[in-house]
């Protein structure tokens, strides 16, 4: 089955296939994707919903980078985090809570210096915390604010000292989970997150080319 073009533009957005400002041109597309201008306008549109494209004038371009921008997407983040961990200690199955302890368990025996799959297991452990609300309104706004933090390919996690705070982090929070206790989960996730915007600063701080 054909992968919905979409996606394929999606992913290479996310890939950085196309460069921060970047115009996407229907003929452009039309000739990468062997799609007609239909499916591929209406795929732009999908992108532009998501914040990932912005129209400028007649054009449409590959959101840029910005230090506000990210600041922006993990104030929202944070609020948005803390009332899925809260609302999971409430509506969490022994299910959800297996999956999140088993992802918990993977990430503990991973190479702390491997990037990609530190992110790639991160993200996945977030969704399934998401999951566990069972609320697809918060999840929706949740992936949505996820595929823009995607954008900025260069993780916090193998930041010095950030992996063994987030297993900390992570541990604690499945434990309030499993304890049913709503205040504290919140606020772990929220504090979790405060932390992630804080580094993300602070290597951009370091190095600007990190955004």
């Amino acid at each position: 089955m054909a992968i919905p073009i979409h996606q394929r533009l999606r992913e290479d957005v996310l890939a950085s296939v196309f460069a921060p400002d970047e115009p996407l041109t229907e003929a452009k597309l039309t000739e990468r994707y062997g799609a007609s201008r239909t499916p591929v306008r209406e795929a732009l549109q999908r992108l532009e919903q998501d914040g990932l494209v912005e129209r400028r004038g007649k054009a449409v371009v590959v959101r840029t980078h910005s230090a506000e921008e990210i600041i922006d997407i993990y104030e929202s983040r944070i609020i948005l985090e803390q009332a899925a961990a809260a609302k999971a200690a409430v509506k969490a199955t022994a299910l959800d809570r297996q999956l999140l302890t088993g992802l918990l368990t993977q990430m503990q025996q991973l190479d702390p210096s491997d990037g990609r799959t530190l992110a790639e297991t991160n993200r996945a452990f977030h969704t399934q915390l998401w999951r566990a609300t069972h609320s697809p309104s918060l999840i929706g706004l949740l992936e949505r604010l996820d595929q823009q933090v995607r954008r900025y390919t260069l993780t916090t996690l193998t930041y010095p000292g950030r992996w063994p705070v987030v297993l900390a982090d992570y541990a604690d929070l499945l434990a309030a989970i499993g304890d049913g206790n709503s205040a504290l989960a919140g606020e772990i996730a929220a504090r979790h997150m405060s932390d992630a915007l804080n580094i993300r600063l602070k290597m951009y701080a370091e190095d600007p080319r990190t955004l």
